[in-house]
């Protein structure tokens, strides 16, 4: 377990650099679609290099089987703190986004063809009826991980710092996601300015 711990943070930390770079991209959406499809388009020449996708895809996919496996263990604890059920259900509300959004973006863009890019996003949470599904699905989804990576933050510096000190940091993290969310929602519901969907 202790290695599978280990690789489960490694992959955690590829994955974190990896979601940080890509909600940054949808966050600078803030500036305009064309600012986002520079940016993408820029990002784009790093992940989807054929090798750095296939470790991606590797990562998220162990990030899931291990965590699950975690998860399982940490429920035979008899006495979880706060922080460690805020850590595993907020772990199995990741994992269930990443599954169901990995999916969905692949397989669009290799078996349709389709360019996963901000209109791909903006249309789900525009239009009805996807948009009843789509926008909470997507609000929670950041808020999954901004409290996995704030709870898991929160048990790391442990000790190092003092309890007060722990528990500020978390807060901050889980703040900043619920801003990123709510700023990426805003601009893709056509807050910010009037989005304008291609035909299909």
């Amino acid at each position: 377990m202790d290695k599978i711990k280990s690789l489960h943070r490694i992959s955690g930390i590829i994955i974190a650099i990896f979601a940080a770079a890509h909600l940054f991209n949808h966050a600078m959406a803030w500036y305009g679609i064309e600012t986002h499809r520079e940016i993408m388009e820029a990002l784009r020449t790093i992940y989807r290099q054929p090798v750095v996708e296939i470790v991606l895809l590797l990562c998220f996919g162990f990030q899931v089987y291990s965590g699950i496996r975690q998860a399982m263990a940490l429920r035979k604890v008899p006495h979880l703190s706060l922080n460690d059920r805020l850590q595993m259900f907020a772990g199995w509300a990741f994992a269930f986004f990443i599954v169901q959004h990995i999916g969905a973006v692949v397989g669009q863009r290799l078996y349709f063809g389709t360019d996963t890019d901000f209109y791909f996003a903006a249309r789900v949470v525009l239009e009805a009826p996807f948009k009843y599904y789509f926008v909470p699905y997507y609000f929670l989804g950041i808020m999954a991980l901004g409290i996995h990576v704030a709870a898991t933050h929160r048990k790391k510096i442990a000790g190092m710092v003092s309890d007060k000190q722990a528990k500020f940091h978390a807060l901050v993290i889980t703040a900043l996601a619920f801003f990123t969310a709510m700023l990426i929602l805003y601009v893709f519901m056509g807050g910010r300015y009037v989005i304008v969907m291609p035909k299909v």
